[in-house]
């Protein structure tokens, strides 16, 4: 088969918004992502790619030079996928398998393919590897800052809800040794479903997909965010706006978001879609048009965005979207054999904002503050009035433990189930003040008079060690400041302590 691809001239740029280069006069090397193409799995299986599940053995990475073909760089990987190139576009993360059993792990290259380390060992399936600022977690004057990455794995050993798959979390990971503590890694997302597809923001945060299941409705794949660390946990563009799935996100030099959404991430037709940072909860805009599936959007160093992009039952190729006629634009690459995806610039681009840690290892236990109860957007709350909510129950999330057997390999893997982990007063203002056990997945019931459940929170939420989160109320409209006071429950001063009984 014949391979096609567009020239490139070599420009070395910084992200800067507005910023727009011709493709045909800018030039930098392009890293990928090649699966060999099958029409059996593309045809059969289109969900796999929504769901970053198709680098099966045999998938590698590749570095594309100007008016060449592409150069494998994982020749020596029975699979390779995922690569984030670092800030100074001298280094490569990638996830990969030694050989065809192995488990998959993050390792990090220099662009040519040399100087490979394992930055990851026994630890699961890892995936997804991202770049993350240079942070401290070293009190208390946190000057030591060292280099972290953040990734999936499935480390947990937990089936998500409705099982079998493994659930995948994120974590963070130190790439240098911190001071006093040698190499650290933290779970920093703990939902009972699988949290995947990061993306590092410019203001420090990571950006990600979220599967949340819902009792008798459809599963929703919301995109949250929060600091490197999993502190400061919040939606940022939800499943009110757009598909009910969102994934693959990336931040434009424009301050707005791209990201592929689709109604069922089984049919696989995957659509372009933006927010604004500025209303990511109003500000929904469709980008493409059509049915063709769009996969793996980034930005490149000259204003453009680059898709993987598929007419149908040809394999995905690589191109330059077109945002005037919402349909792919010029072809930067494409081999028929080959699944060309996730492709990136490989040239330096701005550090995120580095920012320190307030999460404490030693502790076992968080805070959790709500300004008021009756403070929410959603019509159930809304219509209970000021003073019949008594007391916040909180009920602790237990994932079913992969070890579990069923009596049929057909038979999907049970839920996990939930205990109680305590109540809560609710003072006259609505407010309350707790203290939890520490990364653990917990949801909210408002309770009346004699117990009555009144409202349950649809979701999972945790708080992280020795941390303190806050919210304004359950489901609040979250373009709306909260009313300058200090609540009931925070003038008490003394949480009121929730433990986990044995």
């Amino acid at each position: 088969m014949k391979k096609r691809f567009a020239a490139f001239a070599f420009l070395l740029v910084a992200f800067q918004p507005g910023l727009s280069v011709p493709p045909s006069q800018s030039n930098y090397q392009v890293v990928f992502t090649q699966v060999p193409f099958s029409t059996r799995l593309h045809g059969g299986q289109p969900g796999r790619f929504l769901l970053n599940a198709a680098a099966e053995n045999g998938s590698r990475i590749v570095l594309l030079e100007r008016r060449g073909s592409p150069a494998v760089l994982t020749a020596e990987f029975a699979a390779a996928a995922d690569p984030s190139v670092s800030f100074d576009g001298k280094r490569i993360l990638f996830s990969g398998k030694r050989t065809a059993q192995d488990r998959w792990d993050i390792w990090e290259m220099d662009p040519d393919g040399r100087n490979k380390r394992q930055i990851t060992r026994d630890f699961g399936n890892c995936r997804e590897p991202e770049y993350l600022a240079r942070s401290s977690i070293t009190p208390p004057e946190f000057d030591n800052k060292v280099r972290w990455i953040t990734f999936t794995s499935d480390a947990g050993g937990t089936y998500q809800e409705g099982g079998p798959e493994l659930a995948t979390s994120l974590y963070a990971a130190s790439l240098e040794p911190v001071e006093g503590r040698g190499s650290v890694t933290w779970r920093t997302t703990f939902n009972l479903s699988s949290d995947f597809s990061p993306t590092v923001l410019q203001d420090g945060r990571v950006l990600f997909t979220s599967r949340q299941r819902y009792a008798g409705g459809p599963e929703k794949y919301p995109l949250l965010a929060a600091n490197w660390d999993g502190t400061g946990l919040n939606l940022f563009c939800g499943t009110g706006q757009g598909a009910h799935f969102k994934t693959m996100a990336c931040e434009m030099p424009d301050r707005t978001l791209v990201f592929v959404e689709s109604d069922n991430p089984a049919d696989g037709r995957g659509r372009l879609a933006r927010v604004s940072f500025r209303r990511p909860l109003r500000s929904y805009e469709p980008l493409s048009r059509g049915t063709g599936p769009y996969l793996y959007p980034h930005p490149s160093p000259d204003g453009a965005l680059v898709v993987s992009y598929s007419p149908g039952e040809e394999s995905y190729a690589i191109y330059l979207f077109d945002f005037g006629k919402g349909m792919p634009g010029e072809q930067v690459f494409d081999d028929p054999e080959w699944e060309d995806l996730d492709a990136q610039a490989v040239v330096p681009r701005p550090e995120p904002q580095g920012l320190i840690s307030a999460v404490v290892d030693s502790l076992s236990w968080g805070q959790l503050h709500c300004l008021s109860v009756y403070e929410s957007d959603l019509p159930g709350v809304k219509a209970i009035r000021k003073g019949d909510v008594k007391r916040v129950r909180f009920v602790e999330g237990i994932p079913a433990a992969a070890t579990k057997q069923t009596s049929s390999p057909a038979q999907s893997v049970p839920d996990g189930g939930a205990r109680l982990l305590g109540e809560a007063p609710v003072e006259p203002d609505g407010s309350f003040f707790v203290e939890v056990p520490a990364d653990t997945p917990f949801s909210i019931q408002l309770l009346g008079e004699e117990g009555k459940v009144l409202e349950t929170m649809a979701r999972w939420i945790w708080v992280r060690r020795g941390t303190s989160r806050g919210c304004i109320g359950c489901h609040e409209n979250k373009e709306l400041a909260p009313e300058n006071r200090a609540s009931d429950a925070v003038r008490k001063a003394v949480p009121w302590v929730l433990r986990r009984k044995k």
